[in-house]
């Protein structure tokens, strides 16, 4: 049953895609450059911190010290990201989750990864509705936007991208190679050939030369960068950061609801955490009191010095009844993460947009 859903599914897309390309079904075009950041399989990849690592890197190229050919940004010096807002609870059909200088909805409402994007980014707008399209004129006109970041937007043809960056993780970069509902792809291997860019993620704990070469056995020609994630800090749910030596030899209880927990449970037990267990739930889990109070219980069980989750998972613990009662009997820590991307992206997207830097700094 499932390799005949994945075969509707696969037949499906190959009709949607030939609507396209024939001018049947109209792509549109923002009147500005749209870097477009997705994947091919579902969730897991580091989209999100991509697009933050992105971000950074554009509003460096803005800041007035690296000497630019075009002068600044040459014009490209509004960012804005554009997003779906995967979850979310709003069904407003464009929700500005800032307007780059505080938040203005709250988690549920944007989204966990829109939110998170929101909070690590200052000066972007982040903008969650369906329609990228509608949302970009949104930000256009509300925040003169003149460049756009589209977050998970690689199948979203609807709108044209001047440049589509495609993520790949080096630890399960195709599954078992089937689409869905069989298996992670969203798309056939045959869809590597549109992306201009490839960031292989998790370089470091997976097989990236072997991604590589299946890569270059569809698109010879766009360059490919590796990618590796970079723990940061430790923090509480306050927001007060504890630095990474505070887990060292602490006996711990992890929890986490995003598409890769193997790589959370490496990144703790490399930085010297004792791991004495783990409740591991859907992506994008939105916690219950229920919840709280097994982790709370197992924790008790396990003598555990703390509890730690992910920075993504702590953004769906702002509940203030579960807040309230988290403070009051549970010691919750969140691993704050950067993702570092090869020397030479930064160049080439700089290139790519014309603006190509002299001295710049580079993720």
């Amino acid at each position: 049953m499932l390799t005949l859903l994945s075969h509707i599914y696969r037949i499906t897309g190959l009709i949607r895609m030939k609507l396209y390309e024939t001018g049947i079904l109209r792509t549109k075009r923002l009147p500005c450059p749209v870097i477009c950041v997705g994947n091919i399989t579902t969730g897991g990849t580091g989209k999100t911190p991509a697009v933050i690592a992105l971000a950074r890197l554009l509003q460096g190229a803005n800041s007035p010290s690296p000497p630019f050919t075009k002068g600044g940004m040459g014009g490209f010096d509004r960012i804005a990201i554009l997003t779906r807002g995967y979850m979310r609870k709003s069904t407003e059909p464009i929700l500005a989750v800032n307007d780059g200088n505080q938040i203005l909805s709250s988690p549920q409402d944007a989204g966990d990864e829109p939110y998170l994007i929101a909070s690590s980014l200052k000066g972007i707008p982040v903008i969650v509705g369906k329609d990228r399209y509608r949302s970009g004129q949104y930000a256009i006109e509300h925040f003169g936007a003149n460049l756009f970041i589209l977050d998970d937007g690689y199948q979203h043809i609807r709108l044209h991208r001047d440049l589509n960056i495609l993520l790949i993780d080096a630890t399960n970069p195709w599954g078992n190679g089937h689409l869905l509902p069989k298996g992670i792809l969203r798309e056939p291997l045959s869809a590597l050939r549109r992306a201009n860019g490839m960031i292989i993620s998790r370089a470091n704990e997976g097989d990236a030369a072997g991604a590589e070469r299946l890569i270059r056995s569809y698109n010879r020609e766009s360059p490919v960068f590796y990618a590796y994630y970079r723990p940061v800090d430790i923090a509480d749910l306050r927001g007060h950061t504890l630095g990474l030596p505070y887990i060292k030899g602490k006996s711990l209880l992890l929890f986490s609801g995003i598409a890769n927990p193997h790589s959370f449970r490496n990144s703790i037990a490399n930085l010297g955490g004792g791991i004495k267990g783990e409740f591991i739930f859907p992506d994008h889990h939105w916690y219950t009191d229920k919840d709280i109070e097994n982790i709370r219980n197992e924790a008790t069980r396990l003598s555990a010095d703390a509890v730690i989750t992910t920075e993504k998972d702590a953004v769906r613990l702002t509940d203030t009844h579960t807040l309230t009662d988290i403070k009051n009997k549970l010691n919750i820590l969140a691993l704050q993460v950067e993702m570092e991307i090869d020397k030479g992206f930064g160049e080439w997207v700089l290139e790519r947009l014309g603006l190509r830097g002299q001295g710049g700094k580079e993720e």
